[in-house]
């Protein structure tokens, strides 16, 4: 909300501004509460870039819970004592190099610090219990030891992307904390993460990272964002149940042969620039059956146009809950924003897919006919185990003392007893052997 007329040059003077209007940055007397008012939108005072580079006291304004005093030229925070009721404090986009003076906000639950000019934490941020939401991205920080934290107990988010850090191990000491942005520092090695117990959206992007450790402890962890770093395998990741959104594009991967097992609830890939054979990462993706996008894009395939329409229609049948390819919407009937390439290559996909799925069945098919016969065969040749086994040692009858018994040797086939086959009484007995040992 901006100034009623008249008070521009008031506000500028109060608040130590500089330009023409305050005196070449002079700071000025006092600034009551009505003049206040006019920078008042509701619970907000709004004094968002209004060129401000040094703080004055004013008056507490009753029922302030938002002071946004970002994108000023502000070096020092001072002169918010006895603004205790706040709960909201904006200061990002100055030049502040040391945060104090906080420790009288006991119920501030937002501060905003980014874009300045912030070395190191110290014991700014001790008395801040009731702290959710702490950015201090895109500033000088080189270090962030585990004190520095330990007052933190309620933090929940925190981002410290953009800055100088190698090591934080800190992070451990924030119990509730569920989001974690550390992007663009000098992290490298390994990273412990095991205590963060509560987290559930990690971006650790564009580091020197080789493993990261304890992430299989974290239950509630859905997203992780590791592009851009050195990974050879994602071993270290462990198996991680909760995990919907993976990042691991730009590194060193060549194999994606595990994922179904380590994150069996993936709905987000990205393993773009990576060393994979597609191919062969497509056998084992076909297993997350809850990825609906996925982008191979960079890796060890074939680049050709026919190639790629191909790839189009292997991945639409083998896994056909996958809405994404590589930015590209499978199913172009339920996308209203596509692009003329993309309506060409899903055309041609589409052309060819119903011969390719004929040929595919048919094989299906043979495939089961032959596991059939074998199971058939396997059967039969069972029953004639049996069979053969339940055939008895000796005969079950004496040859007739009238019938000669007289071995002769038949050339070829071995000697066999030569007996009266004539006779009424042998045929019988032969008869009822068949009916008691062989089924008709």
């Amino acid at each position: 909300m901006g100034f009623r007329p008249g008070e521009v040059a008031d506000v500028r003077a109060a608040l130590g501004c500089h330009g023409e209007e305050s005196g070449r940055g002079r700071v000025g007397p006092g600034f009551s509460t009505e003049k206040l008012d006019g920078c008042r939108n509701g619970n907000t005072l709004d004094l968002h870039g209004k060129g401000i580079k040094k703080l004055q006291k004013f008056e507490k304004l009753p029922g302030m819970k938002t002071l946004d005093l970002s994108c000023n030229s502000i070096e020092e925070i001072e002169y918010l004592d006895n603004h205790n009721e706040i709960t909201e404090l904006k200061l990002y986009g100055n030049n502040i190099r040391k945060i104090k003076n906080l420790d009288r906000l006991q119920e501030l639950q937002v501060l905003q610090l980014q874009f300045n000019n912030i070395t190191s934490l110290r014991k700014g941020l001790l008395k801040l219990r009731k702290l959710q939401r702490l950015r201090l991205d895109s500033n000088r920080l080189i270090c962030m030891e585990s004190r520095e934290l330990s007052g933190l107990s309620q933090l929940a988010s925190l981002d410290i992307s953009h800055n100088q850090l190698t090591d934080i191990t800190a992070v451990n000491m924030l119990p509730c904390l569920e989001e974690l942005f550390a992007s663009s520092n000098r992290l490298c090695g390994v990273i412990d993460l095991s205590k963060c117990n509560k987290l559930q959206e990690l971006d650790l992007s564009n580091n020197k990272i080789s493993e990261v450790r304890g992430l299989s402890l974290l239950e509630t962890l859905t997203s992780v964002n590791l592009s851009g770093n050195v990974l050879h395998c994602t071993e270290c990741l462990g198996s991680l149940c909760s995990l919907q959104e993976l990042n691991l594009a730009d590194n060193q991967l060549k194999s994606v042969s595990s994922f179904a097992q380590q994150f069996p609830n993936l709905e987000v890939l990205n393993v773009v620039k990576n060393d994979i054979d597609v191919r062969e990462g497509l056998k084992s993706l076909t297993r997350c059956f809850h990825l609906v996008e996925l982008n191979l894009i960079g890796n060890i395939a074939e680049t050709s146009e026919e190639d790629e329409t191909m790839h189009l229609m292997e991945v639409s049948y083998l896994m056909p809950q996958l809405e994404y390819l590589d930015g590209v919407p499978l199913n172009p009937s339920n996308s209203e924003n596509q692009n003329s390439q993309v309506i060409q290559k899903t055309g041609l996909a589409n052309a060819s897919l119903e011969s390719t799925q004929k040929i595919v069945s048919c094989l299906m098919d043979f495939e089961s006919q032959m596991e059939d016969l074998q199971q058939s065969l396997a059967e039969r040749f069972s029953q004639v185990k049996n069979l053969m086994a339940s055939l008895p040692q000796k005969l079950p009858f004496k040859p007739s003392h009238t019938a000669s018994t007289k071995l002769t040797s038949v050339p070829g086939y071995g000697s066999r007893p030569q007996t009266s086959c004539r006779s009424r009484s042998r045929i019988e007995e032969a008869r009822s052997f068949a009916a008691q040992h062989f089924e008709k």
